[in-house]
Order: structure tokens, then C-alpha cells, then sequence
């Protein structure tokens, strides 16, 4: 293949950028995602499950976007002509660029060598302010006849997904891309923490401590001078404790939350970055923000997880990041 920018010469394969400039590479017929040659007549790519675009002379779908078109359209659902997404306009919050300092002081009780600090500069982009849910979760089920996640006898609608991997979340993400034109992706591990944090420097938040009547988790343990609580034992609806500064909801307990970066013991840089787009790269991803199972250290704006991409648990579901244009 000849790369249109510095015309050098090299075997494309499945490449997605030249190794020589590191342009995208252009290739018709290729998921964008991954780069594999789409299988005939295909709607989803078979390695990666990102969909295909639309033939020529499929019917288009339309988005209702009162962002866009300067109309005030609170509380509307945005919809396709295929569904309703499950996403109102009140669903996202802006959450402005600035530099913060990321990981946990030496002192700071629970927190773990991975947890070094160092300074991160972060641009401005809009956040789901709640987990994904259900009802966002399943219409993506419902349009393409994908088996939809189990909710453990929990509830469905406004409770957080969970039972998906890391794949079944970017399939998600790609998804709504589609048939949006949103700019859908998953968090990178700084901006998660950028977020979560809302300026604050303590270990939560909240300040120095956390309660069971602030987030969903095992509440019958407590941290530094916390008050003991209670544990529910399973997932809450997302919004039903009080956001953070910027809004956010559940950034602290209900689920842990794939992020869109590989995990690295130590901070390397990878938490900047996203491996969305390395199918073949196994390696385990972040999870954020601890769990409706979890003790109050494992909430703490610091703390990391990881697990493998493809697999899936019932502690786990994801949030989406919408980029300004």
C-alpha cells in the first residue's frame, strides 16, 4: 500500500495508520475500528463487532439532536427512526479541560503503589452523567436481536448495565456513533479520574470520607472517620444519590466502570491513551470507581481495577464520553 501523505511504500495488512507518518490510512471496504476487510454484504464487522456502514441506497437514520439544531428540547428522548436511544438532553454534562493531578498521596490511607501521582493536562469533552442503563443498553439489543445482559433479578430500565465486556461496551459505543454522528467513545483512565475527582483532591468527592446514604456499596465498612451504614447487595438505580460538583452520578459505587485505556501497574502513559481499536490486544483494561460489593476503599477517586476484555461480571458496566466538535 502507498500512504497519500508520504508516498512510502509498505504491506498494509491490517494496519489502521503508516508506520512511516502515522496518517489513518484510508482502505475502502475495512472497518474503521480495527482495520479487517469487512466480510460481503456484512453489517458488523467479525473481529471486532463495530458496524459496517451503510450500503448505498440503505435508508439513512435521522437523529433528533437539540444540540445541534439550537432548539431547547429538555427532557426529549433523542431517538432514530428505528428506536428511542434512552438518552435525554439533560443526560450529558461539560466537563471543562484543565490540568489535575492524578493518583493518591503517599499518606492516603488504603491507596496502593500503582495510585503514583503525577500531572495530567485533559481537554474539554461531555460525559454520560450517569452509568449506562438498561434501557440505553437494550435498545442497541433490541435494533440488532443481541441477547441482551442479565440483570440478576435486580430491575432493568434506569439501573446500570452490567454483564457486558469490554467489547460488548465499544460494540455499544460504535453503535451509537452510527447512528448519531456523535463522536461515542469510552473514557481514557485520566479522564475518568479528571471527572470523577470534580477539582476536589481527597480521597472521595464527598472529602474525606464517604457514607452509604452518598453512594451504593458495602457500607458496613467505613473509611478513615467515616459513619457505618448499610450494604444493599445489589445495584440502584443510577442517579439516586446525590452528582459531584460537575454532576455526575455514581462516579463513586454502583459499578465499576471499563475505561477505555490499557492497565499498567505503574502510570507509563497508557492511562492517557485508548487501546479501543486493539482487538487483538488482550491485555486487561481499567475499571474505575468501585462497586455496589465493595468497601469504601475500593471507591476512592484513586483506586484502579482491571479485568480482561472479554470477560464480564455482574460489578461492572460502563459509561460513554460524547467529544465536542
Amino acid at each position: 500500500m502507498i500512504c497519500s501523505s508520504c508516498s512510502r511504500t509498505f504491506p498494509a495488512e491490517d494496519s489502521l495508520f503508516c508506520p512511516y507518518c502515522g496518517k489513518k490510512l484510508e482502505k475502502e471496504n475495512c472497518c474503521a475500528d480495527c482495520g479487517k476487510p469487512y466480510l460481503p454484504h456484512a453489517n458488523f464487522c467479525d473481529r471486532c463487532g463495530a458496524p459496517a456502514p451503510e450500503e448505498e441506497g440503505s435508508a439513512q437514520q435521522t437523529i433528533i439532536d437539540p444540540l445541534n439544531n439550537g432548539e431547547s428540547h429538555h427532557g426529549e428522548v433523542y431517538s432514530t427512526r428505528e428506536v428511542a436511544l434512552g438518552i435525554v438532553y439533560e443526560d450529558w454534562a461539560l466537563i471543562h479541560g484543565g490540568e489535575f493531578v492524578m493518583g493518591s498521596p503517599e499518606d492516603e490511607l488504603y491507596r496502593f503503589d500503582s495510585e503514583r501521582q503525577h500531572r495530567v493536562q485533559i481537554n474539554s469533552f461531555e460525559l454520560l452523567k450517569t452509568p449506562v442503563t438498561f434501557a440505553m443498553y437494550d435498545a442497541y439489543c433490541d435494533v440488532h436481536d443481541i441477547t441482551k445482559p442479565k440483570d440478576e433479578g435486580w430491575g432493568r430500565d434506569s439501573r446500570p448495565v452490567i454483564n457486558i465486556s469490554y467489547w460488548d461496551a465499544l460494540g455499544y459505543c460504535s453503535w451509537l456513533r452510527k447512528v448519531t454522528g456523535w463522536q461515542i467513545r469510552l473514557t481514557t483512565e485520566t479522564e475518568w479520574e479528571y471527572a470523577c475527582r470534580a477539582g476536589s483532591v481527597t480521597p472521595f468527592s464527598t472529602g474525606e470520607s464517604i457514607s452509604s446514604d452518598q453512594a451504593n456499596f458495602d457500607g458496613t465498612y467505613v473509611y478513615g472517620k467515616g459513619e457505618r451504614g448499610i450494604r444493599r447487595g445489589m445495584t440502584t438505580p443510577a442517579g439516586q444519590f446525590p452528582p459531584n460538583l460537575w454532576g455526575l452520578y455514581d462516579m463513586h459505587g454502583n459499578v465499576w466502570e471499563w475505561c477505555a485505556s490499557e492497565y499498567a501497574d505503574d502510570y507509563n502513559g497508557l492511562e492517557q491513551l485508548s487501546a479501543c481499536k486493539a482487538a487483538d490486544n488482550q491485555n486487561p483494561r481499567v475499571l474505575r470507581g468501585g462497586s455496589w460489593y465493595n468497601v469504601p476503599g475500593s471507591l476512592r477517586s484513586a483506586s484502579r481495577n482491571k479485568l480482561a476484555p472479554d470477560l464480564h461480571f455482574l460489578k461492572v458496566g460502563f459509561r460513554i464520553v460524547r467529544e465536542i466538535k
